[in-house]
């Protein structure tokens, strides 16, 4: 069995025709049967795959070799830049979207909601009818929310809460208010540099904030491996051991927080993917696809089939084993 962490959803109830609100995105045809996203601010794309329909996308996954496609939006629907009140209607509307989804097909299909993170206790109270009303296995959250960092104090009650439920918490790049962007503009720099450097960004916050400290139950998904963690982590590692600012609210090394991490497999390197597992072990990394867009993977499976020194038993941890355990899902 494989079971793919990182792959995307735009449900058909938050775009635009299904209702009358300016923030919906529109899907618009482009080129040889492909598609744009459209909306306040953003285009996205073109992608050829499909995105709205969960059949077709469950498809397309079997065809790829994933049985089970753990689905969240694409970070351009966080809707964190909306009114606190809207933000929250966005993604009313997009979880309950998503959990209908994945019920049209549970084998298949699993679902981490979006949260109104502008506003913490609209996110608590969402975060709450994600893991209970609607069944949903976790949450998806930016790396940023709207320039601010979700390792500061504000935040608090969101890590309580997503500890408390034992959910989820997938963590996927921010396109907006991205670090360094002003200087990324070209050569799709924000997503081949901004990307990674965000999450590391993030990760570090997290560590050095308390909150993994404070919160050691907690589990949290870095997209795209990580993205420059991994490699930083030994600089992180000595900062703390010769400066006295990383110490301020942790009493431990960073390292003693990497368990606390999973990592999903999009390195498109199979040397890179070597050094993550040999960094944060076979338990702490999960098949990712990036589905459908073109800075990840058709067929996730193939990077770990090139991945000629794992074990039998590691390699059915990374395929399938961590995810399902994550999900609190029998193999």
């Amino acid at each position: 069995m494989t079971v793919d962490i990182h792959a995307h959803i735009l449900v058909k109830e938050i775009l635009a025709g299904s209702g009358p609100e300016p923030w919906r995105p529109a899907i618009v045809p482009a080129g040889d049967s492909g598609y744009l996203v459209k909306g306040r601010n953003f285009t996205n794309g073109p992608a050829f795959r499909a995105i709205v329909e969960p059949e077709r996308i469950t498809a397309a996954m079997q065809a790829a070799k994933v049985d089970l496609a753990v689905l969240s939006t694409p970070p351009y629907a966080f809707f964190y830049d909306l009114p606190a009140a809207e933000g929250a209607r966005a993604n009313f509307v997009q979880n309950d979207g998503l959990a209908r989804a994945v019920g049209s097909d549970p084998r298949h299909l699993a679902g981490l909601g979006s949260l109104p993170l502008q506003d913490v206790a609209l996110a608590v109270r969402e975060l709450r009818r994600i893991m209970g009303e609607l069944r949903l296995s976790g949450v998806e959250i930016g790396s940023n929310v709207n320039g601010e960092d979700p390792g500061s104090d504000t935040y608090l009650p969101f890590w309580e809460a997503a500890e408390d439920l034992g959910a989820i918490v997938f963590v996927h790049p921010s396109y907006f208010c991205q670090l360094g962007s002003d200087r990324m503009a070209d050569y799709y720099l924000r997503n081949l540099l901004g990307n990674p450097m965000e999450t590391a960004l993030f990760a570090a916050h997290l560590i050095f904030s308390g909150i993994l400290e404070r919160f050691p139950e907690l589990k949290v998904v870095l997209a795209h491996a990580g993205g420059a963690l991994p490699c930083l982590l030994g600089r992180l590692e000595h900062g703390y051991q010769a400066r006295a600012e990383p110490k301020l609210r942790i009493s431990k090394p960073p390292s003693a927080f990497l368990g606390n991490f999973y990592f999903d497999t999009i390195t498109h390197s199979a040397t890179s993917l070597e050094f993550v597992i040999k960094l944060a072990g076979a338990d702490h990394v999960l098949l990712g696809s990036d589905y459908p867009y073109d800075m990840g993977y058709e067929c996730p499976v193939d990077i770990v089939d090139q991945l000629t020194g794992l074990t039998a038993a590691d390699r059915e941890r990374i395929l399938s084993g961590n995810a399902l355990r994550l999900l609190g899902r029998a193999p």
